[in-house]
């Protein structure tokens, strides 16, 4: 089951930066930034020496229609406060599993740094329902 932490309407291309902590785990949260080009969410983990652990791109603006109309984002976590997800209009658009160390999007870019221990993995129907299914 998944818990709204955070919700906001987002005019897509407008620069915006949105986060929150782990509803369980003190040292694990999650940035979505709308720099005005592109749309990212981000894994941190405070206990490790660069806390930004890793990266997902969720849309370039210049391949969105209709950059007007607002988008609800809601980030989530997992009960166990080792999963976020981001929820575009309520679809998973980019996830983290701190404990398996996968990111989620539905392009795998970027690729995790060299020497990461994440992987990235693309959201498919069957994860969207395994996640969204109470």
């Amino acid at each position: 089951m998944l818990h709204l932490v955070l919700e906001d309407r987002h005019i897509i291309g407008q620069e915006k930066r949105l986060g929150v902590h782990s509803t369980e785990q003190d040292h694990l949260a999650v940035v979505f930034e709308d720099d005005g080009e592109t749309g990212y969410f981000y894994a941190i983990n405070t206990q490790e020496a660069q806390p930004v652990v890793d990266s997902l791109s969720v849309y370039n603006v210049n391949g969105i229609e209709s950059l007007q109309e607002p988008r609800q984002v809601q980030i989530c976590w997992s009960e166990d406060g080792n999963r976020a997800f981001l929820l575009v209009n309520g679809y998973p658009h980019a996830a983290f599993d701190f404990t398996r160390l996968i990111g989620y999007n539905h392009s795998k870019y970027p690729l995790p740094e060299l020497g990461s221990m994440w992987s990235h993995e693309n959201i498919t129907d069957k994860l969207v329902e395994e996640w969204l299914t109470p």
